[in-house]
């Protein structure tokens, strides 16, 4: 009887024990299939549960005035109903530091954003660090300065056409062959780049004689002491091609105590007025600091499953004097007029219109962005 009682228990706790193994094994199976289960779903899921989005912006730069606009830009954007229920922003600014820029957007990265927004430092340079935010299914837009990448949507103003028309008023005001400057911008920059070598190919047309070249770097102060380099070696100079600003220009001629001479350049409050009460041969480029919020609605609609161009170019504005309105330069120019879009009780930084006029889900009063400056 004791013998048959052992063996019953001792059969009773094998089959517990095989029990317990089947429930163990089955449990291992779930969580090995759990964790190669392959994760299909990207940062964009997260509008389906009705959070906001989280986009992040890379700036390269803070230099200037129209970088500080272009960001405030973006401040303001989010506060208005078209972005403030769907949108969280964060901005991170590099001083220009393509590896500083690079390392900002691998945390980026690792913090899960839906999408980064890029005002590159460089078009090449940035290009791993895109790579491992696309390869982690974030949407990537780069604006502005922008890196050409298979995946990466683009914003820029089409400066090509502008500055056609900036190169062509040069040569008509200062007639062919004529003695000019012409400013490279920022050294490595996409934009100084596009703009320069447009620029290149109509002078060459008009065989104009390139008497000196200089690097602005969009900034007004570099501009004047660059300008007035060339003027004392080129007294004789008939004309400037300057990425800076009208008011760069003025400066360097009338310290440099030579009569005005046409110049084509940036947009900025204090250049339009300088060009009206001066009566300037100018032609100003807007170059719309806005540009990034059409990058923030860009990225917006991608996440919203919208179908978008991958390339979107931006229309400049050109403006010039009431003595130059008639003036044919193949695009379309403005009068420049105070109180219209330019005033004398603005920031001197002020490029206005901020947006283009064929852009129309948000718009700006001045108030709203004319305390920009950092």
């Amino acid at each position: 009887m004791k013998k048959m009682i052992s063996f019953i228990l001792c059969l009773m706790m094998c089959v517990s024990l095989l029990i317990g193994c089947g429930s163990a094994n089955e449990g291992a199976d779930g969580n090995t299939d759990a964790g190669n289960t392959e994760d299909t779903s990207t940062a964009a899921d997260s509008g389906d549960s009705g959070e906001k989005y989280k986009i992040a912006v890379s700036n390269a730069y803070m230099g200037n005035d129209w970088r500080q606009l272009m960001i405030k830009c973006l401040e303001v954007a989010v506060t208005k109903d078209a972005y403030k229920d769907q949108v969280e922003l964060q901005i991170v600014n590099s001083e220009n530091s393509a590896e500083a820029q690079a390392s900002a957007i691998d945390a980026m990265v690792e913090q899960g954003y839906d999408a980064i927004l890029i005002d590159a430092s460089s078009p090449t340079a940035l290009v791993p660090a895109i790579n491992r935010a696309l390869a982690k299914g974030i949407t990537v837009v780069t604006f502005d300065s922008v890196v050409d990448q298979d995946g990466v949507y683009t914003i820029q103003t089409d400066f090509v056409t502008m500055v056609e028309a900036w190169a062509k008023y040069l040569c008509e005001k200062c007639g062919e062959g004529a003695k000019i400057a012409v400013d490279t911008g920022m050294p490595g920059s996409t934009n100084g780049n596009t703009i320069y070598e447009a620029a290149m190919e109509v002078f060459k047309e008009y065989n104009m004689d390139i008497v000196a070249e200089y690097a602005s770097e969009y900034a007004d102060g570099v501009c004047q002491e660059q300008l007035a380099s060339v003027l004392a070696a080129n007294p004789d100079l008939e004309g400037i091609f300057c990425q800076a600003y009208t008011e760069s220009c003025y400066s360097a001629l009338t310290q440099a105590e030579m009569d005005l001479i046409p110049c084509a350049t940036f947009d900025t409050n204090l250049g339009m007025i300088t060009a009206l009460e001066n009566d300037m041969d100018v032609i100003i480029g807007n170059n719309c600091p806005g540009v990034g919020v059409i990058a923030l609605d860009t990225a917006l609609k991608v996440l919203e499953g919208e179908e978008v161009e991958e390339d979107i170019f931006v229309t400049a504005g050109l403006f010039v004097t009431e003595k130059d309105k008639d003036l044919d330069v193949g695009q379309p120019t403005t009068v420049i007029e105070k109180g219209v879009n330019c005033w004398e009780d603005q920031a001197d930084g002020l490029d206005w219109p901020v947006l283009p006029d064929d852009f129309t889900t948000i718009s700006f009063e001045i108030d709203e962005v004319s305390d920009f400056a950092k």
